[in-house]
């Protein structure tokens, strides 16, 4: 799995955030741009391409760092979970009505978190792919 030392608390002070210490700024640059990439589907009206952005970024990177790695997961099991919600009617759209405002308070606090090499997890998501 991981050695003890390729992870250390964050030096934010925030208990219970793991961090992980050996990114490179590429890295980090990335993972925050991925987090706010729904607000850009948001701001041009292209909510379904919002898979190719992480998807290409994902890939790329994810043999190379374990964190874009876990984020990677983290955020398409995000959009799993979105187009869940969208393909269900009724209980799924309602759904959406509380799940939408969350997740995106959620992607900033995601970039912020990337920002710092932290991990972050979403909260209301499905976990489909682990």
């Amino acid at each position: 799995m991981s050695s003890p030392d390729q992870f250390s608390r964050s030096a934010s002070g925030r208990p219970g955030r793991l961090r992980s210490g050996s990114e490179e700024d590429a890295d980090r640059l990335g993972l925050v741009a991925c987090h706010l990439w729904p607000f850009i589907g948001v701001l041009t009206g292209t909510l379904p391409l919002l898979w190719i952005g992480i998807i290409v970024f994902w890939s790329v990177r994810k043999e190379r760092s374990p964190l874009v790695d876990d984020q990677g997961r983290e955020l398409m099991n995000a959009m799993l979970t979105l187009l869940l919600l969208v393909v269900i009617p009724v209980i799924g759209w309602a759904g959406l009505i509380v799940w939408v405002p969350v997740f995106l308070v959620n992607s900033i606090r995601g970039a912020i978190a990337a920002g710092h090499s932290e991990y972050f997890r979403y909260p209301l998501v499905i976990r489909l792919i682990t």
